[in-house]
């Protein structure tokens, strides 16, 4: 089954995680859409909500939930909610990730291995959905800690520190947070 969970986050937030089965007649891009499709239906039980986008690419729904969408090879990730801001990332595990790291990383950043270097890239993929209006480059957003589960992240622009939620499996990293109730 494609969809793999849905599950409440705090009191006002859902995730979701859809896996994208393939599909020789469907390109890449349509399958993600179909994917964010029914796994947005699946979510709210909805066949006929849309998704806009504002004219920044941020996407919305048209019932005024908050969403923040993300994929990659094989998996759609949606968070919803009520109000306020969120912002998700999934980013499929590789070693990719080091030949792009120096874009990324500030020099005061600490990133060993290739794990903790890709966990950094999606929490910024993450922050800079959240902070949408903010235009956040990659050296305006700083690791300053990295938990069993969560990242501590500043947006420099700002000045403010927030709790990057994660979780790792063996095929993908998953990024999120949102703003507290």
């Amino acid at each position: 089954m494609p969809l793999q969970h849905i599950r409440q986050i705090g009191s006002h937030a859902r995730l979701g995680l859809w896996r994208m089965e393939e599909d020789a007649d469907e390109k890449p891009r349509q399958r993600e859409r179909m994917a964010v499709k029914r796994l947005l239906e699946a979510m709210t039980g909805d066949a006929t909500l849309a998704i806009g986008h504002e004219p920044s690419g941020k996407p919305y729904l048209t019932n005024g939930q908050t969403i923040s969408i993300s994929h990659t090879k094989g998996y759609a990730t949606l968070l919803l909610a009520d109000s306020g801001r969120v912002g998700i990332d999934i980013e499929m595990c590789s070693d990719r990730v080091e030949r792009i790291a120096s874009r990324f990383l500030r020099h005061d950043e600490q990133a060993v291995t290739t794990s903790e270097k890709l966990l950094i890239w999606s929490a910024k993929e993450a922050l800079f959905k959240f902070y949408s209006e903010d235009n956040l480059l990659f050296h305006d957003m700083r690791t300053l800690a990295i938990g069993d589960t969560v990242l501590q992240m500043e947006n420099m622009k700002r000045g403010v520190v927030v709790d990057v939620h994660y979780e790792f499996t063996p095929d993908y990293v998953l990024t999120y947070l949102m703003d507290e109730e």
